[in-house]
């Protein structure tokens, strides 16, 4: 799998990773390239939180003396939520109808 940053509207890269990976559904942002409106879904951003999910339910079943795993627990759901959010999100148009402004 490669990261996703191409525009659905050129096909260009439409931003860095990093911006994507911080991009929440409910923002849109302009391409850098043809300037169109492109976002992130909502499935995507649900399917990204699940290793911090997973850690939250496990939470209880770590003993309070055992401070350094939840840490080490809680760092690694945060770096997977990032490399989900990079890889598996794909970026989709917010345009009205997809289509192009131009």
């Amino acid at each position: 799998m490669h990261m996703q940053l191409g525009c659905p509207h050129c096909a260009q890269r439409a931003m860095p990773a990093v911006v994507k990976a911080l991009t929440s559904p409910w923002q849109a942002r302009e391409c850098r390239r043809c300037g169109c409106r492109i976002g992130v879904p909502w499935w995507g951003h649900g399917l990204a939180m699940l290793p911090i999910l997973a850690i939250l339910i496990l939470l209880p079943l770590v003993p309070i003396r055992d401070g350094l795993w939840l840490l080490i627990g809680m760092t690694i759901a945060f770096v997977a939520h990032f490399m989900l959010r990079l890889v598996a999100v794909p970026i989709v148009s917010r345009e009205p109808d997809g289509q192009r402004r131009f």
